[in-house]
C-alpha cells in the first residue's frame, strides 16, 4: 500500500511538472510573437524574473541577450548570457563569443569561440555557427594585431569541412593578413582568387581596393592590368583529408583539346616549371587540366604565380596527391 502511494505521488509530481513546462513554453512562445519589441522585450524580462531557474527562463535571457547584442549593448548582453546556466541550451558560448568580440574583450571572445567548437565541432548541423566562430577567433587575433595566429586560424578554415558560406571572406582575410605579415605577392594571390570566383560579391570590390594600394605603393612588381575578374573552375581540395597528403600546384588552364593542353604545358616548361596534364569532368564534358608544378612550399608558389602573371599566364592554387 505504501509503494502504490509513493508511485501515485510520484506520477502527481511528474504531471505538474509537464503541465508547467507546457505552460511555461505557451507563454515563452506567446512573448516571442509580439510584433512590437517592447511588448516582447517586457515578457521575456517576465519570464525570466520569475522563472530564472526553469529552460524557459533560461531560453529567455538568450533572447533578451540576442535583442541587446542587436541594439549594441554588448555588456548587457554579456551579463545576460553569463546567468544562463542550464546545459540544453548550446548556444550560449556561442553568442558570449559574438558579445565579446563586439565589446573588444577579445581574449574572451577567442576562449568562447573555441569552447563552442570544442563542444559542437562534431556536429554538422552546427557546421554554419562553427564557421563563424573560427571567423570570431581570426577577427580576435587580427584587431590584436596578431596576424600569424590569425593567418593559421584562416590557413586552417580554408582546408576544413567548416569552410561553406564565407569563401569570399575568407580569402579577403587571407590578403590581409599576408599584406600585414608584408607577404605581397601571397595577398596578390588570395585577392586575385576572389577576384576569379566571385566577381560579383562585395568582397571583390574591396579586393580591388586592396590591390589598387598595394599597386601605389609599389609593393609587388607586376602588370596588374593582366589580372582577370571571370570565374574559373573551383581549386580541386578534400577538405576532409590532411593537407599533407597534398601537394601544390598552380592551375593554368583546361581545356576539351588534349593538344591544346599540351601545347600550353610545354610553354610552362619553358619558362622553367615541371607540369601535370590530367582530366576531369566539367558539366558532362572531358577537360583536360595543365597544371605548373609541383612546388614545396607557398614562397616557391607564389613567386611562381608572379612570374606565371608577368608572362601572361593567369594562375590559381591547386592541390592534388
Amino acid at each position: 500500500m505504501k509503494k502504490l502511494i509513493i508511485l501515485f505521488v510520484l506520477i502527481i509530481l511528474v504531471i505538474s511538472l509537464f503541465s508547467d513546462n507546457s505552460k511555461l513554453e505557451k507563454k515563452f512562445n506567446e512573448a516571442k510573437s509580439q510584433i512590437k519589441s517592447k511588448d516582447l522585450i517586457k515578457e521575456l524580462e517576465g519570464l525570466a524574473e520569475d522563472h530564472l531557474d526553469t529552460y524557459y527562463g533560461q531560453l529567455s535571457l538568450l533572447e533578451l541577450a540576442k535583442i541587446n547584442l542587436l541594439e549594441r549593448k554588448y555588456e548587457n548582453a554579456i551579463f545576460l548570457l553569463k546567468k544562463i546556466s542550464d546545459t540544453k541550451i548550446e548556444e550560449k558560448e556561442y553568442w558570449l563569443a559574438k558579445a565579446y568580440l563586439k565589446a573588444e574583450d577579445y581574449n574572451k571572445a577567442i576562449i568562447s569561440a573555441q569552447n563552442f567548437i570544442s563542444d559542437f565541432g562534431n556536429d554538422s548541423k552546427k557546421t554554419a555557427q562553427i564557421e563563424t566562430a573560427y571567423f570570431i577567433i581570426i577577427e580576435s587575433y587580427f584587431q590584436q594585431d596578431l596576424f600569424k595566429r590569425a593567418l593559421n586560424n584562416l590557413e586552417f578554415l580554408r582546408t576544413s569541412k567548416f569552410i561553406f558560406n564565407n569563401i569570399p571572406l575568407l580569402h579577403y582575410k587571407i590578403g590581409l593578413c599576408n599584406e600585414k605579415l608584408k607577404k605581397y605577392e601571397n595577398a596578390l594571390l588570395s585577392y586575385k582568387k576572389l577576384k576569379m570566383d566571385f566577381p560579383y560579391h562585395q568582397y571583390n570590390y574591396l579586393a580591388e581596393d586592396r590591390i589598387f594600394n598595394l599597386q601605389n605603393g609599389d609593393k609587388i612588381d607586376i602588370d596588374f592590368k593582366k589580372i582577370n575578374s571571370y570565374r574559373k573552375q573551383e581549386t580541386e581540395t578534400q577538405n576532409s583529408q590532411n593537407t599533407a597528403d597534398f601537394k601544390l600546384y598552380l592551375q593554368v588552364g583546361a581545356f576539351s583539346s588534349e593538344k591544346n593542353a599540351k601545347k600550353l604545358g610545354e610553354r610552362i616548361k619553358k619558362l622553367g616549371y615541371k607540369y601535370i596534364l590530367f582530366t576531369k569532368k566539367v558539366n558532362n564534358k572531358t577537360l583536360t587540366v595543365v597544371a605548373a608544378g609541383d612546388f614545396k612550399n607557398d614562397k616557391e608558389l607564389g613567386k611562381a604565380a608572379v612570374n606565371l602573371e608577368k608572362n601572361g599566364i593567369s594562375s590559381f592554387i591547386l592541390k592534388r596527391k
